[in-house]
């Protein structure tokens, strides 16, 4: 116990930029992923296939084989100056904006077309209908994969070190080398993740069941 007690405050400082990270990458692929999500369901043919061409690189490519693209071979162009972290940010968030636009693209689709053809029918213009009548309904569909592309992307950050970031993964790597205790030092970091991964799938829990709207959609779900 007297180990742990000491590990731990080493650990939990990394937790603050693992948590800076997750945000940044999850905010990165949400403020992108629903224009992209959109794009995929009206967006004209060529425009459409633009996108799926940049899915198949983003979400085809190791979340690690990214980072290095982004951090040594982006950041080595004259004229770009990125650090780590915003490296391990943009890398991270474009890759989940691929998948966020593939959520947002999938709930659009779960929503009853007949009501869009009727809100243009009344003459209202397409974004309008899309923000006061679509949205509102897919981001209820969408709340269930955001939650598991909030735990894949919490996961991911734990490659940030590879390119230099100073988070959780980082520190035990140190702290590991330094006192010899691999086995300790990364249990309580799977135990770290365990809770980060716990409290946000509760939060999006709850979000699913206070938008819940009885008979649209399935019924909430319960953590695993």
């Amino acid at each position: 116990m007297s180990e742990v007690a000491r590990f731990l405050p080493v650990l939990l400082r990394g937790v603050g930029t693992t948590l800076l990270l997750l945000v940044g990458a999850l905010g990165t692929g949400f403020l992108l992923g629903i224009p992209v999500g959109v794009l995929h369901v009206f967006a004209p043919w060529p425009v459409r296939v633009f996108l799926r061409v940049l899915d198949l690189v983003l979400r085809g490519f190791p979340a690690i084989v990214l980072l290095f693209l982004f951090y040594f071979g982006l950041g080595s162009i004259e004229g770009i100056h990125l650090s780590s972290l915003q490296a391990a940010i943009l890398a991270l968030g474009l890759r989940s904006a691929a998948y966020q636009g593939q959520l947002v693209r999938g709930a659009i689709g779960m929503v009853e077309p007949g009501q869009l053809g009727a809100a243009r029918a009344l003459g209202m213009p397409l974004g309008k209908a899309l923000r006061l009548i679509v949205f509102p309904q897919a981001i209820r569909f969408a709340l269930p994969g955001l939650a598991n592309e909030y735990s894949v992307v919490l996961k991911d950050t734990a490659l940030a070190f590879t390119v230099g970031v100073v988070e959780l993964m980082s520190r035990a790597k140190f702290l590991a080398a330094s006192t010899r205790q691999l086995t300790l030092v990364y249990l309580l970091v799977a135990f770290i993740y365990w809770c980060l991964t716990q409290a946000g799938l509760l939060a999006f829990l709850t979000a699913e069941r206070r938008t819940r709207i009885p008979g649209l959609g399935t019924g909430p779900r319960r953590p695993r």
